[in-house]
């Protein structure tokens, strides 16, 4: 059985220390296998992310470039026709003759028809460009020909008689062209040589128009096209109110307001203004329009505008038509947050909704990042320099990349009098899987090769195991053969048969060997001791015997040494004690109540206090010899010695008093040998007043008002026994007492009174007892302070020397 115990537990011993260690080993390899792809997946997708940015950094650059460069060529061609047109301002009155020959060329002749139903005058279809006066610029009801101005309404009273003449007796009379407007739309019939060219090269434009200043806003366009018909389907009540307050409410003052302004007229930006995306009231979809304001001469007055409907689908198409990655997309928006191209499946990403919005007379469509059902899209901040920005949002619930790109600056109207500097902003949005499906892949692979290793090892692991408990089977039949054959040896040590021997085979040189030669040894060792043990316990006896006799010699002579020094230190401790002042000598003291307390914390302490009366004045002492025990007992006794004997030989020059006494202090360590210092004030009374000298504690002083002055004696002397010759490092400081102020002398054994938790006492506690005592008298004060010290301490140990001498003055 035992045989068998011990087989098991050796095989179940090595057999799960062999598959710990097999199952730590592959542990440590999948661990490391998984940190690995988790490093370099990381840095793989650092890498993934910094080449996407660039990626994307040039792309959108591109994309911006390319947007750019389709307004600027618009705004190209727009002020190269605005720069001939506003020449022919300037120099209208040279030019004037020329103006009134184009105007009855017949290619460039307007012929106006007056229309009842609209109530507005416009040519024909046949004719070049359209020309449209609108009502309110049109004569009243039966203003004839003449007087309506010949030139200027020849041909509208001409051709709306007829067709006046030719319709039912009742038809509504006939308006002709107000001679202003007529001859305004002489003087600009060259512009129909201008904008076929114009209009066929170049940006992608849907029409180009001049219309006339406020006060004749007669309309220009090309292509020709049935413009009022168009406007009084798509625009009712255009035809009610000036064109420019009801198509672009605001524009034109806006415009009025650079009059003055010479910066706008040379501005970088020009004076290009560039409505927001609308959708056009005559058909055309999805424009822009650019405006060119048109001066007088003088640069005071407005003559009107060129401009340009720019279509948008171009610009919509080529946004919308951007691929990034699997679903990324591109979208393009003012710098208020109007997404006006993307495509569906980035309105539906962006949680866009589209809200109609009026612009005057114009339909501008908002889609408002501001009103996007996101919160990152709500949230977006659009960038305000020319760089572009990266951020990473979250749509759907899904991580996403923004990009962000401002185009070129440009003057916006915004729909009120305001014209600013404006910005579009082209955005690309990629989803951060599609960034990193690359990553994604490869992570998966490194997953499911961490799974075959796994497998893999586990495998190893259960075959190395196997082997491992085969050969330890056949090990321990041998192991366990000898090792059962100790412990019957054992055994029979157990029961007291000493002459044991366990056969030991001479080939067997391992470490069974050896175990079995040493108890073969020690089973001998026990029982030689065993037979020789009677002799043994004698020897050890006798040396036991000797060993306690010199024990107990000693022990006596410990107890004289120990009666010889306690007997000596009380006599040292009697001889300090009584060379302190007697209670006598305190209360002879005149015009000061005085009281003296001092506790030793060993046998003899090293604190020292004294009143001595001399010829001239009191002589009060306080000091504090380092250390404590007989040594400093000692030290202080000489402290006592050397200024009773200075006193009574009337040394009365305190600084030289005190130097004297370091001198003597000094010469008897030098002589004992001692390595001991002290500090020590010493107090002149004369008169009311105290002269201190001496470096010690604070000396505290509690006013009869109550107040509590500390009086610092640092920079009053150096410590005594530091060096002989202190004079000049001595100081003196006077203080005036007054009938009823209380002083308080002590040493830092008070101050660093501790707890058992190890909190000092300290000065403000000190300072907080002596004003609550000072009304006492001098007795009080110190039983006061003393009761409020060892209460601190309470069942703490007295660490230091506690010693303090109070004096008030009574008269």
């Amino acid at each position: 059985m035992a045989r068998s115990s011990l087989r098991t537990k050796l095989v179940l011993v090595a057999g799960v220390s062999v598959a710990a260690g097999l199952l730590l080993s592959g542990g440590a390899a999948y661990l490391g296998l998984q940190s690995l792809g988790r490093d370099a997946g990381e840095e793989t997708r650092k890498g993934l992310r910094y080449a996407t940015q660039e990626y994307l950094q040039k792309h959108i650059g591109n994309v911006a470039q390319r947007l750019s460069i389709e307004v600027s060529r618009a705004e190209g061609e727009l002020a190269t026709i605005a720069a001939i047109s506003q020449a022919f301002v300037d120099n209208r009155e040279e030019l004037q003759p020329v103006f009134d020959a184009a105007a009855k060329a017949p290619m460039l002749a307007d012929q106006l028809v007056y229309h009842p139903e609209g109530d507005w005058a416009q040519n024909g279809p046949d004719e070049p460009a359209t020309v449209t006066a609108w009502g309110y610029l049109l004569t009243d009801p039966g203003v004839d020909e003449e007087d309506a101005g010949k030139d200027a309404g020849k041909d509208a009273g001409k051709d709306s008689g007829d067709a006046d003449s030719d319709g039912d007796e009742g038809a509504q009379p006939a308006r002709a062209v107000r001679e202003d407007v007529a001859q305004a739309i002489d003087d600009t019939a060259l512009m129909d040589l201008l904008m076929p060219p114009i209009h066929r090269h170049g940006s992608r434009k849907l029409q180009i128009y001049y219309v006339g200043p406020t006060e004749r806003p007669f309309a220009r366009f090309f292509p020709s096209k049935q413009l009022a018909q168009t406007l009084d389907a798509e625009a009712p009540g255009h035809n009610e109110a000036m064109f420019w307050d009801f198509f672009f409410p605001g524009l034109v003052d806006g415009w009025k307001k650079w009059i003055g302004q010479s910066a706008r007229f040379i501005s970088p930006l020009g004076q290009i203004t560039l409505t927001p995306p609308y959708y056009d009231a005559a058909g055309g979809g999805p424009v822009v329009t650019l405006f060119q304001p048109l001066w007088s001469a003088e640069r005071d007055h407005f003559e009107g505008a060129l401009g340009f409907d720019l279509s948008l689908k171009g610009v919509i198409d080529y946004v919308e038509e951007v691929k990034l990655f699997g679903s990324g997309f591109a979208f393009l928006a003012q710098d208020n947050g109007n997404v006006f191209a993307v495509n569906e499946a980035g309105r539906e990403r962006l949680g866009l909704t589209s809200v109609a919005a009026s612009g005057g007379g114009v339909d501008i469509f908002e889609q408002s990042l501001g009103k996007s059902s996101e919160q990152a899209m709500r949230e977006l901040v659009l960038p305000t320099g020319d760089k572009p920005v990266f951020v990473e949002v979250k749509l759907g619930g899904r991580d996403h990349v923004v990009a962000l790109q401002r185009l070129d600056p440009f003057n916006a109207w915004g729909g009120d009098d305001e014209i600013r500097e404006s910005h579009w902003v082209v955005g690309f949005v990629v989803p951060d899987e599609e960034i990193y499906a690359a990553l994604t892949a490869a992570e998966k692979a490194v997953a499911m090769s961490s799974q075959e290793v796994l497998a893999l090892q586990v495998g190893i692991t259960l075959a190395t195991l196997a082997v491992v408990l085969l050969w330890l089977i056949l090990v321990s039949r041998r192991l366990t053969a000898s090792l059962v054959t100790l412990s019957k040896g054992a055994a029979r040590i157990a029961n007291k048969d000493y002459a044991v021997t366990v056969p030991t085979d001479a080939s067997d040189g391992d470490e069974i060997g050896a175990l079995t030669q040493a108890f073969n040894q020690m089973a001998s060792e026990i029982r030689e001791h065993t037979e020789n043990l009677e002799g043994l316990v004698q020897s050890r006896t006798a040396e036991l015997e000797e060993a306690n006799r010199e024990i107990v010699g000693l022990n006596e002579r410990l107890k004289e040494e120990n009666l010889r020094m306690g007997a000596e230190l009380d006599v040292a401790r009697r001889l300090q004690m009584m060379v302190l002042p007697a209670t006598a000598e305190l209360d002879a003291v005149k015009d000061l109540d005085i009281a003296g307390f001092m506790q030793a914390a060993d046998e003899v302490g090293g604190d020292y206090y004294d009143v001595l009366q001399g010829n001239r004045a009191l002589k009060l002492a306080i000091g504090d010899v380092t250390g404590h025990g007989l040594e400093s007992g000692v030290l202080m006794l000489m402290v006592q010695t050397a200024v009773r004997t200075l006193l009574t030989s009337d040394v009365r020059d305190p600084r030289r008093f005190l130097s004297l006494v370091n001198q003597v202090i000094c010469d008897n360590l030098a002589r004992t040998g001692v390595d001991r210092t002290l500090t020590l004030s010493l107090l002149d009374y004369v008169d009311g007043a105290l002269v201190l000298a001496g470096q010690h504690e604070e000396v505290l002083i509690a006013r009869v008002s109550g107040v509590i002055e500390r009086v610092d004696t640092m920079d009053l002397g150096l410590p005594i026994g530091i060096d002989r010759d202190i004079e000049d490092f001595i100081e003196l400081k006077e203080i005036p007492l007054a009938i009823g102020d209380v002083v308080a002398l002590y040493t830092d054994g008070i101050t660093e009174a501790e707890t058992p938790e190890g909190e000092l006492y300290g000065i403000e506690r000190l300072c907080a007892c002596l004003e609550r005592a000072r009304e006492l008298d001098a007795d009080g004060i110190r039983d006061a302070l003393i009761a409020d010290v060892m209460n601190h301490i309470g069942e703490g140990k007295i660490l230091d020397d506690i010693t303090t001498v109070i004096l008030k003055r009574i008269a």
